[in-house]
C-alpha cells in the first residue's frame, strides 16, 4: 500500500522526530502543522533556515562526547573480562559481547538527546523506508526501540520515491589500469581460484584457505601458490537461525548486569536506564544467535580440511563469522593467519573503540605493514597471537608508478573523508554529523572555492547509506565555479595518477594510499574527527604539508599554501625527500618490497 492510499492525520502533533526532507513534506501534505518542532540528525534538514527544525544533539558539546567516546575501550574491556571468566564460554563468545558493548553506544547516544517531556508528552515519529530492508534500518534513529511503546508515541512510515543508490564500482577504469594495479599475484590468484581449481579439483596436500580477501591476502596466497599449496575460497553454508544456550546467556547477563547498568546511568535519564538495559542485553542475545549460527554454517566447510595441512588467511576477522570460523579452526589445529587492510590504527589517535575488533584477537599471526602497527595490535587488551611485520602490499607500491600528468586540468584532488556516522557507523570523532558537515562546508567555501587552481571534490564512497537526503556539500561545490564534483563509487587508488597534488583529511587508510603516490600530499588534522596521534603528526609535519585545524588562521594558512603554483608546491615537497622516507617507514610499510614473499615464507615455513 502506497503512502498516498492511506488517510494520515498530524495535525495533534507538535513534536516530531524526522531525518528525511522528502518524509516531512510528505507529513506536511498530511495536516502536520506548519509550526511543528522538527527534531533531526541530518545535515541536510539542519542546513535549511528553517527555524522549527531543531538538532536534536545538540546536548552533545565537543567535551561530552570526548568523554563518551574515549571510554568504549574500558567499557568493553571490563565486559569482556567478565563474560571470560564464565566456564564454558569462549575468547571468541567474550569477543562477541565486548564488541557489542561499543555497538551499543549507537542506541545509547541517542537515548542520551531525549528530554523529560519526550517521555510524557505527544510525539510523531516519521520513519523513511526505501526499497531495501537493510538501509531502511541505517536511514532512522531508533525512537522507536527507546519509547515506542508509550500510548502518545506514534510511529508512521514514508516510502522514499528517490530510492536510487550505488555501491563501490570500477566503472570508467580500464582493464589494463586494473591489471597494472592489481598486478601479477592479482592475475595468479584469480586464475586459480576462479578456473584452475575447477580443472584440477583437490589434488593438493596443503591448502590456505581464503574466506575474505585485500591485497595482501591475495599477494600472500599467490605466492604460497607457487609453492605447491592450493588455494582455497571459502562460505559458509546457508545460514539457519540457531539459539544460542538459555543457560550461557542468562549467566553473561548477570555477570555483567551491573557493569552495563552503572555504564547507562551516566548518560540518560533515568527513566530510560531499564528499557536501554533490556536493548543492550537484546543486542547480546542477538550478536550470541548469530554466532552459533556461524558456527553450524562454517563447521562442514572446515571438516574438509581439518585432516589435511591447512591455514586460515583472512581479512578483517573482527566480525561475527570471523569470530566464529576462527574459533572452529582453532578448535581443530588450523592456525589462522590475517592480514592488515589498511593503516589507520597505527596514526588514529581515536581508534580506542576498535581494539575490540583487531585481526590479532582472534589469529595465531596478524600480518602488519609496518612495526607500528604490530607494535599496536600487541598491546590489544583481548590479543591472543603475535604479529609478524611483512610491509606493505604490492598495491600500494604501485601508487608511484602511474602516468604523471604535467598539464592536468585538475591538478589538485581534494579527497573528501567526511563520512557521517548516522545510526550505523563507528564514532572515531568527537562532532555530531552536523558538526562535521559544517567543517567540510567551511573547506569547500573558505578553501577550496577560493583557489586559483581547478579543483576534484572526491566524494567518500558511502556504500552502506546514512541519510535519506543528499549531502548540503554537494550544494555547495556545484555552487562553485573552480570545483569539479566526482560523486562515482570509484577507489580513489585509481584516479591518483590523474592529480598532481593531493589534500586529505583524517587518519584513515587514505593517507597510506596517497603517500605511495610521491606526490605531493596536504593533509588536514582535525582536532576532533580522527586525529592523528602526537607521534604521527609529529613525523608527518615533517614529512608532508599537515594544516591542524586548531592552528591560528587554519582556513587562511591552508588557502594560501594551495594557492602557490604546483611547482611551487612540488619543489618544497621534494625537499622533504628524506623525513618522508622516516615516516613511511615508521606508520606505512618497514619494507619496500616482497610482503607476500616474506609472508609466504613465514606460513610455509612455520605450518607447512
Amino acid at each position: 500500500m502506497t503512502n498516498t492510499s492511506k488517510k494520515y492525520n498530524f495535525s495533534s502533533f507538535g513534536n516530531i522526530f524526522c531525518d528525511s526532507e522528502e518524509a516531512i513534506i510528505w507529513a506536511f501534505k498530511h495536516k502536520l502543522p506548519k509550526d511543528t518542532l522538527i527534531r533531526t540528525s541530518s545535515p541536510a534538514l539542519l542546513f535549511g533556515n528553517n527555524a522549527n527544525i531543531v538538532h536534536v544533539e545538540s546536548r552533545w558539546s565537543e567535551t561530552e562526547m570526548k568523554k563518551f567516546q574515549t571510554t568504549f575501550k574500558k567499557f568493553s574491556e571490563e565486559v569482556f573480562d567478565a563474560v571470560l571468566q564464565i566456564d564454558g564460554v569462549s575468547h571468541e563468545e567474550a569477543l562477541c559481547v565486548a564488541q557489542e558493548s561499543v555497538a551499543f553506544h549507537r542506541i545509547l547516544f541517542k537515548a542520551a538527546c531525549l528530554t523529560e517531556k519526550d517521555l510524557v508528552e505527544p510525539r510523531l515519529f516519521v520513519r523513511a523506508k526505501g526499497k531495501n530492508k537493510l538501509r531502511e534500518s541505517n536511514l532512522n534513529s531508533p525512537w522507536d526501540l527507546l519509547i515506542g511503546d508509550r500510548e502518545n508515541f506514534k510511529v508512521v512510515t514514508y516510502d522514499l520515491a528517490d530510492d536510487n543508490w550505488s555501491t563501490l564500482t570500477t566503472e570508467g577504469v580500464t582493464f589494463i589500469e586494473r591489471i597494472r594495479i592489481g598486478g601479477i599475484e592479482t592475475v595468479i590468484y584469480r586464475l586459480i581460484t576462479k578456473f584452475l581449481n575447477k580443472l584440477i579439483g583437490n589434488i593438493y596436500s596443503k591448502y590456505v584457505l581464503i574466506p575474505s580477501e585485500n591485497e595482501l591476502v591475495i599477494e600472500v596466497a599467490s605466492s604460497l601458490a607457487l609453492k605447491g599449496v592450493g588455494i582455497r575460497e571459502i562460505k559458509p553454508l546457508n545460514i539457519n537461525r540457531i539459539a544460542y544456550s538459555e543457560e550461557k546467556l542468562s549467566v553473561i547477563k548477570l555477570k555483567i548486569h551491573d557493569i552495563v547498568k552503572e555504564r547507562i546511568k551516566k548518560w540518560v535519564d533515568p527513566r530510560l536506564v531499564l528499557k536501554c538495559e533490556t536493548l543492550f542485553f537484546s543486542g547480546v542475545e542477538i550478536k550470541l544467535n548469530s554466532f552459533v549460527s556461524y558456527v553450524d554454517g562454517w563447521k562442514p566447510i572446515i571438516s574438509k580440511f581439518k585432516d589435511k595441512k591447512s591455514v586460515l588467511l583472512l581479512n578483517s576477522p573482527g566480525n561475527i563469522s570471523g569470530f566464529a570460523l576462527t574459533n572452529i579452526c582453532k578448535n581443530v589445529g588450523i592456525p589462522i593467519v590475517s592480514a592488515q587492510h589498511g593503516v589507520t590504527k597505527e596514526i588514529c589517535a581515536t581508534h580506542g573503540e576498535s581494539v575490540v575488533s583487531y585481526d590479532i584477537n582472534v589469529s595465531d599471526y596478524f600480518l602488519s605493514y609496518n612495526n607500528k602497527s604490530s607494535e599496536v595490535a600487541n598491546n590489544s587488551y583481548f590479543s591472543r597471537g603475535k604479529s609478524f611485520t611483512s610491509g606493505i602490499s604490492a598495491r600500494h607500491l604501485r601508487m608511484k608508478y602511474g602516468l604523471n600528468i604535467t598539464n592536468c586540468l585538475l591538478p589538485i584532488v581534494y579527497i573528501s573523508t567526511n563520512l557521517y556516522k548516522g545510526n550505523l557507523g563507528g564514532f572515531g570523532a568527537w562532532l555530531t554529523d552536523y558538526d562535521r558537515a559544517r567543517n567540510e562546508q567551511k573547506i569547500v567555501s573558505n578553501v577550496l572555492s577560493k583557489l586559483p587552481h581547478k579543483i576534484r571534490y572526491k566524494t567518500y564512497p558511502e556504500e552502506n547509506r546514512r541519510y535519506a537526503d543528499i549531502d548540503p556539500i554537494i550544494s555547495d561545490i556545484k555552487a562553485t565555479n573552480n570545483v569539479e564534483l566526482f560523486d562515482k563509487k570509484v577507489d580513489m587508488r585509481f584516479l591518483l595518477k590523474e592529480h598532481r597534488v593531493i589534500v586529505t583529511s583524517s587518519a584513515t587508510s587514505t593517507l597510506g594510499w596517497c603517500m605511495m603516490t610521491e606526490k605531493p600530499v596536504v593533509f588536514i588534522n582535525w582536532k576532533n574527527k580522527m586525529p592523528l596521534t602526537i607521534e604521527a603528526k609529529n613525523s608527518l609535519s615533517n614529512a608532508a604539508f599537515v594544516f591542524n585545524e586548531n592552528d591560528d588562521d587554519f582556513h587562511n594558512n591552508l588557502c594560501k599554501f594551495l594557492s602557490k603554483t604546483i611547482e611551487e608546491i612540488e619543489y618544497l615537497w621534494n625537499k622533504k625527500k628524506s623525513a618522508r622516507k622516516e615516516f613511511i617507514n615508521k606508520f606505512i610499510t618497514s619494507y619496500q618490497n616482497g610482503a607476500g614473499k616474506r609472508a609466504s615464507e613465514l606460513i610455509f615455513n612455520k605450518y607447512y
